[in-house]
């Protein structure tokens, strides 16, 4: 079957077709799958005609995408225009839907149970359906609820796997190839989304059968048909990623408290070259004692968590299952643990059951245990002081409690807590109760806080025993008597709705549990007045003039319940309100006015009560007059020749009436008078006048009512002109460094010549630059260089400016001594140097030759070249070299001193010394331990005996050479490095490794433990080469207080039995191995192994000896003395010795005598 790109076949319009050929010699066996792949866009459902016999089905997943058209002949019995049906998979609560276009001439029928009709003889079913789900037509059942959200493989794997519609494999499909790595290291794809043009229409599906098309509807939710090798694969991979989500370890507890658990979460074990699970987390449930339903507790990555808000003594059952997006593992078995017990937790506070004047009977709720029984409840109160401190009152288990010996009236504060094992709980929340006491005493009457225009503030004390108040007003205008304004605990109350500036009268009384106490002393308290209302009828009285006018008013209709006592009278002249008149009269003038200024004036009275507010605005315009004198003009700058500038300001006052013109006037020198200037412009140009002419110049301005006077005169001189251009100055050669200009003088042009300005060129592509200003006219210029060609031009300046440039002069200086040499390199050794320089200038003449100055009294004299190599130098020394170039001229200067330094010759190698040998390292030190000069050090050595290998490199004196063989002799050799190079190796110096102590043992272990004696063994090693190994035992006695072990065995035997031991005293026991060398060096004695502690037992007591007749009696057999009892007894012989022999000494001494 061949089809075109199908790039080119996507349709423009609903009615564009697809042409699918089948050539003649093409053999069909089965139905063909043709994979439509776009390079363009999504692929829509399109009409196709096929060759008579045969059927088309196009396939279009959940996103209304074609994925696949399948052609396969017609199946046996199937009338003409007959379609194949289309299987979706319908979700994970619908079975396998079907679907069949609704054409009048074709109807279907529900079948619950059908088999797969044979196609062919040797085919069972289409290859793209599952061996066991229906492919007749005429299967349908309703629509999906929802599309497909995977593709239906066609094969099922071998093997355990969840059913083909199970939630669990749904879930399986959705996310396993966001899982599954492919062989380029890239992951499955979501199936693209649904194309937002084919929202209506797009979901139906072309089937052309013998050329007829037909339209089938509801096809967005058919599967992509696959290959059954290539899905059977991925749903292999699909179990087995499956099984390693569900291979998740039990959580661990690791640390239980009251209130929290920690525990450990290992993440599952996966094929990490298959897989990619670094977003795969796990999730936690937590399940109480009693209670069979789970809560997620935690969701997150693998890691050590910690339960927190648990209840203590309580028992917990806890599950965990492997979690990547929404997919789930297996749940692991439950983990039990219980929380710890706590203190109880807080009570609440005690509530009061019954009171009289000396006992309070309180009552509480029992607490919660927490785990341990609560013991007894702690019952404090404060005695009434309310300080803060409080005082057991009670303890016990009973839950009530009456509080005896009070005093009546007060008020008493309690708190309660509980105890268990465990220890004492918070205590609750603190409560005060009073006792039962008498009627309160008289008040005093009530005090005034605040007095306001409709209000009262009053404010009283209050005592012990008061409670609650009742404040009673009166007020004598309406005759109704003393009445209830307020009624609380508070000890103040504002009185609102009152009358401004009245009287009103108040009485109190206090009151508790046992009544009312008798009412206060009357007192009366006055409203304040109120303000004033506003001025009425503002105007103004009389003319308005043109700097002042008379503005009057009415009183106010409302006086507030008072006497107006002022007026205050404020007037805006553009800079906001300000006050101009406060008395008592009823008119005010104002003054000092603006002509043309526009004024506005408002009125506000004040009384006892406060001040009014302002009445409304009047606006008042002053008339406008001519505007003022103007200001003299002033010269503006300098004055021309021929012209000048003026400047004039504003006149001190316009009259109120802006400026509508200004009008300057000249009178010449021949006191001839015009008008030169009539605008609105403050400024103007005066031009046509003569140079050095003095001319008076006066200004007046004019506004719509007239023009005012002229300004005083102003007299200004006009400015001179600038002087000619002078003649082209004349060269003067001094020297091929220095040269002297002139020049005569100009024409002045009315104005003495002050200076000339000399400008010069120093090279064509350069501009004049200023070289010299001043009176003189002549001017040495010096530094030139030599057989260079300069411009130079110069202008005459006075009064009236710079006047023009005289003709360019140009000149060449002459021919000098080369500069000195500027640029020059130096690269030394130990005994040469070398020196390259540039050409400096030659200053008009070829440079023959240099010298070169080493410090001798004879020169170094080369010709035409530009570098030299100086030989036969002295190390590490310092020189100072000039070089001096030559011409035709003469010799020209040296050039500064170059600073010379010859590197120093490398440093002679150190000796080594071995400071400490090891079985497998040696210490090596060289030098004294001090480096200034940063020489470097390479140390090597020779391990085979054929060539040498480096083992340090650095500024160090000191090395350990480690992963060396035991007692073997290594060579070494050493050389120093620096600047000026490497240096000579060292002579060679030959070290030699130890012998290896054994390895530390084991402790010994203790057996057959008596009173005076115990079997120790011991785990030996094995034999160190030819040479042997024996052991040390020692003990020490710890009950005497020994600091010092002693050794009890040296042998080849792991166990020795020790004997005479003190009975029950302390001891403690170590081994250590020792190496006898076979070839006659020192033995290598091993570190002690750690000590072992034992007691011996202590001696049986002895028994008390019935007595009985002579005959029933036996002898008893004679005991062994003990080692403490022999010494004991050696002891005391020694001393009864020594105190004989001193006796017999001294006896026979005085026998002597």
């Amino acid at each position: 079957m061949k089809c075109t790109d199908y790039s080119s076949m996507i349709p423009s319009s609903p009615m564009s077709i697809c042409s699918v050929c089948i050539e003649e010699y093409t053999k069909l066996y089965g139905p063909a799958t043709v994979r439509m792949v776009s390079n363009s866009g999504p692929p829509l459902p399109m009409p196709m005609q096929v060759a008579p016999g045969h059927m088309v089905q196009q396939i279009v997943d959940e996103h209304g995408i074609l994925t696949n058209v399948i052609l396969a002949p017609q199946m046996p019995g199937m009338p003409p225009g007959s379609p194949m049906t289309v299987r979706c998979y319908g979700g994970p609560n619908n079975a396998a839907q079907y679907y069949s276009p609704f054409n009048s001439h074709y109807q279907t029928q529900p079948h619950p149970q059908y088999n797969p009709p044979h196609h062919h003889g040797h085919h069972a079913g289409p290859a793209h359906l599952h061996p066991g789900v229906p492919s007749s037509p005429h299967m349908h059942g309703p629509p999906p609820s929802h599309s497909c959200n995977n593709l239906t493989p066609s094969v099922l794997p071998t093997g355990p796997s969840p059913p083909l519609n199970s939630e669990e494999r749904i879930r399986q499909r959705s996310w396993y190839k966001k899982c599954r790595k492919t062989e380029e290291g890239n992951y499955y794809r979501q199936p693209p989304r649904r194309n937002k043009n084919n929202k209506t229409n797009n979901n139906s599906v072309n089937i052309s059968v013998n050329g007829d098309i037909h339209h089938q509807n509801n096809m967005a939710n058919t599967p992509t048909a696959a290959s059954t090798t290539e899905n059977g694969a991925e749903l292999e991979v699909e179990r087995k990623f499956f099984q390693q989500m569900s291979n998740i370890p039990e959580p661990k507890v690791k640390e239980v408290e009251p209130r929290s658990a920690s525990l450990i979460m290992a993440p599952p074990d996966f094929d990490q070259s298959e897989f990619e699970m670094s977003t795969v987390h796990v999730e936690l449930q937590l399940s109480e004692k009693g209670r069979d339903k789970y809560r997620t507790v935690y969701s997150g990555p693998f890691q050590e968590i910690t339960l927190k808000n648990l209840k203590p003594a309580t028992e917990y059952s806890l599950r965990a299952c492997s979690r990547f997006e929404e997919l789930k593992g297996s749940m692991t078995e439950p983990v039990v643990f219980k929380t710890l017990c706590c203190v109880p937790d807080q009570p609440q506070h005690p509530k009061l059951a019954n009171k009289t004047k000396n006992s309070l009977l309180l009552k509480w709720n029992a607490a919660c245990e927490n785990g341990s029984k609560i013991s007894t409840y702690s019952l404090e109160y404060d005695k009434g002081l309310n300080n803060g401190e409080f005082y057991e009152v009670y303890s016990g288990l009973v839950k009530q409690h009456r509080v005896n010996y009070l005093q009546a009236g007060t008020k008493y504060t309690f708190r309660l807590a509980a105890i268990n094992s465990i220890g004492k709980s918070l205590f609750s929340e603190l409560t005060s109760y009073c006792t039962s006491g008498t009627v309160p005493p008289q008040p005093d009457p009530p005090t005034i806080a605040t007095s306001q225009i409709n209000s009262l503030n009053l404010s009283w004390l209050k005592r012990q025993s008061d409670e609650t108040f009742t404040l009673q007003m009166e007020d004598e205008t309406t005759g109704h008597g003393f009445l209830v304004v307020y009624n609380g605990p508070n000890c103040s109350y504002k009185v609102p709705n009152l009358q401004r500036n009245t009287d009103y009268r108040f009485r109190l009384s206090a009151k508790n549990e046992e009544g009312p106490s008798k009412w206060s002393e009357i007192v009366t308290y006055q409203t304040l007045p109120g303000p004033p209302g506003i001025p009425s009828k503002v105007q103004v009285k009389g003319k308005i003039h043109a700097h002042h006018f008379k503005v009057t008013w009415d009183p106010p209709k409302d006086t507030g319940g008072t006497k107006v006592f002022n007026y205050h009278v404020e007037m805006d002249d553009g800079e906001g309100f300000r006050n101009i008149y406060n008395g008592a009269e009823l008119e005010c003038s104002c003054d000092g006015l603006i002509p043309g200024g526009t004024y506005n004036v408002h009125v506000a009275c004040s009384g006892p009560g406060g001040k009014s507010d302002f009445s409304d605005s009047i606006s008042v315009t002053t008339p406008a007059v001519i505007p003022g004198q103007s200001q003299p003009p002033k010269l503006q700058g300098k004055p021309k020749a021929t012209s000048l500038h003026l400047r004039w300001g504003p006149p001190v006052t316009d009259g109120g009436s802006p400026i509508t013109e200004y009008i300057v006037q000249m009178v010449s020198p021949d006191n001839t008078t015009r008008e030169v200037y009539k605008g609105r412009d403050t400024d103007c140009v005066v031009a046509g006048l003569l140079p050095g002419r003095p001319y008076l110049f006066q200004v007046k301005c004019s506004n719509k009512i007239g023009a005012g006077p002229w300004s005083e005169s102003c007299e200004v001189v006009s400015g001179p002109g600038v002087p000619d251009a002078p003649k082209c100055p004349t060269v003067n050669w001094k020297s091929p460094h220095c040269i002297q200009l002139s020049w005569e003088k100009p024409v002045n042009n009315g104005a003495t010549i002050t200076d000339y300005r000399l400008e010069w060129q120093q090279k064509t592509n350069l501009d004049f630059t200023q070289l010299y200003v001043g009176p003189q006219r002549k001017y040495e210029i010096k530094n030139l260089l030599p057989a260079t060609n300069y411009s130079f031009k110069v202008s005459a300046i006075n009064s009236a400016g710079a006047g023009p440039f005289s003709s360019v002069c140009r000149c060449q200086t002459q021919p000098s001594s080369p500069a000195a040499v500027v640029h020059c390199k130096v690269q030394t050794t130990a005994t040469d140097a070398l020196l390259k320089w540039e050409e400096p200038h030659n200053n008009g003449s070829e440079i023959l030759s240099y010298n070169i100055d080493t410090g001798d009294k004879q020169l170094i004299n080369i010709t035409d070249a530009t570098e030299y190599r100086l030989e036969h130098l002295s190390p590490d020394t310092v020189y100072r070299i000039r070089i001096q170039a030559v011409n035709a001229i003469g010799p020209g200067a040296f050039s500064f001193a170059i600073k010379v330094i010859t590197k120093s010759l490398p440093p002679a190698p150190p000796s080594l010394e071995c400071v400490s040998a090891a079985p497998n390292s040696l210490k090596l030190k060289w030098g004294d331990g001090r480096n200034p000069d940063l020489i470097q050090y390479q140390l090597e050595i020779n391990r085979d005996d054929k060539h040498f290998q480096t083992v340090y490199y650095g500024s160090a004196h000191a090395y350990k050479v480690n992963r060396l063989s035991e007692l073997t002799s290594y060579d070494f050799r050493i050389f120093a490095i620096n600047d000026a190079g490497c240096g000579e190796y060292s002579n060679l110096y030959k070290f030699s490794t130890t012998k290896a102590p054994p390895p530390p043992l084991r402790a010994p272990k203790v057996s057959e433990i008596t009173v005076n004696s115990c079997q120790v063994e011991w785990q030996g090693c094995k034999s160190m080469g030819a040479d042997s190994v024996i052991y040390q035992l020692q003990i020490l006695c710890i009950t005497r207080g020994e600091h010092e072990y002693k050794s009890v065995y040296r042998g080849t035997e792991t166990s020795f039995s020790i004997q005479n031991l003190t009975p029950k005293c302390d001891y403690q026991i170590r081994v250590s191995a020792i190496r006898i060398c076979a070839d006659g060096l020192p033995d290598v004695p091993g570190s002690y192994s750690s000590g072992n502690l034992f007691s011996t037992l202590a001696p049986e007591p002895v028994k008390p000896v019935e007595s009985r007749p002579p005959s029933m009696m036996k002898l008893a057999k004679p005991k062994a003395l003990t080692d403490q009892q022999i010494s004991l007894l050696l002891l005391i012989g020694f001393g009864v010795l020594a105190i004989v022999v001193t006796w017999l000494t001294q006896y026979i001494l005085s026998g002597e005598g």
